[in-house]
């Protein structure tokens, strides 16, 4: 509207439809990068630096395109400055994007080679989310048990539970309820360390494997899982995940988990706390 009111429509013979077309490319590349960017990454800080700079890239190359069919006067600036500035401020940000990207995929990275290691000699894998699934979660558990006892080491397990996901799934689908835990399992892969693991326990439950952690640098975890995970909404529905946090001592590989699954039980129930995560 802006150029509309400043600049005079140009007639089509001074169109340069050449420069249409290049342009025109450039612009339909930004907005499809803006396109992929909302439609695959969950909402986070990196998340918002990769939109905001191809929004910004958006907007110049908008302007730039607009330049072809109206001509501003010589002594107004106003339409060169917006088209200008916005691309090299959007370029700063994407790249900023990048680089929390670069460091994103690194993590998940390590976890998909140790996982691809094991694919080759166990496929020991869930076919949905690509995590470990049950069988290697009881073989690693048990082999950190004995390790962490002899060297008298802490460690810890975080079991995630998605409530109402049945009837998530009822209301919306199974594709988008298969879309939720692929979600969920990137989100987490992202968060961990090299040594922890990621393992999807049954449907709706996951379990992560802290090496050498407390109950106390645990539960901190756990908030810190709390603070990224709030902002996995989905089809704004009334998901929630439970979070229980228990140290490993004495116990064996399957006590573990069943005492694991008591402690979620009872934070459902409400007899025990847990850290709730709203949707």
């Amino acid at each position: 509207m802006l150029a509309l009111t400043l600049g005079v429509t140009k007639s089509p013979a001074e169109i340069d439809w050449f420069d249409v077309l290049g342009e025109g490319i450039v612009l339909l590349v930004a907005i499809l990068w803006l396109t992929l960017i909302i439609s695959s990454r969950p909402a986070g800080r990196v998340t918002e630096w990769l939109y905001y700079g191809s929004l910004l890239l958006v907007c110049s190359f908008f302007l730039d395109l607009l330049d072809e069919f109206i001509r501003y006067p010589a002594h107004i600036r106003t339409m060169s400055w917006l088209e200008s500035l916005p691309a090299p401020i959007g370029m700063l940000a994407l790249t900023y994007g990048l680089i929390g990207w670069h460091r994103e995929q690194r993590v998940i990275n390590r976890q998909l080679q140790g996982r691809e290691l094991l694919l080759r000699d166990h496929r020991l894998l869930d076919p949905l989310t690509k995590l470990y699934a049950v069988d290697y979660l009881y073989a690693v558990l048990a082999r950190d048990l004995e390790l962490h006892r002899a060297e008298q080491r802490s460690l810890s397990l975080l079991m995630l539970n998605i409530r109402q996901f049945s009837a998530f799934n009822r209301q919306y689908g199974a594709a988008a309820g298969d879309d939720y835990l692929i979600k969920l399992s990137e989100l987490c892969s992202s968060q961990l360390r090299a040594s922890d693991v990621l393992c999807r326990y049954v449907g709706d439950r996951f379990v992560i494997l802290l090496a050498n952690t407390s109950l106390q640098q645990a539960k901190i975890f756990a908030q810190h899982m709390q603070q990224h995970l709030t902002k996995l909404n989905h089809h704004e529905s009334n998901l929630k995940i439970d979070i229980v946090v228990n140290e490993i001592t004495r116990l064996t590989a399957k006590q573990a988990l069943q005492e694991t699954e008591e402690m979620l039980k009872a934070s459902k129930a409400g007899i025990a706390p847990s850290v709730l995560l709203p949707s």
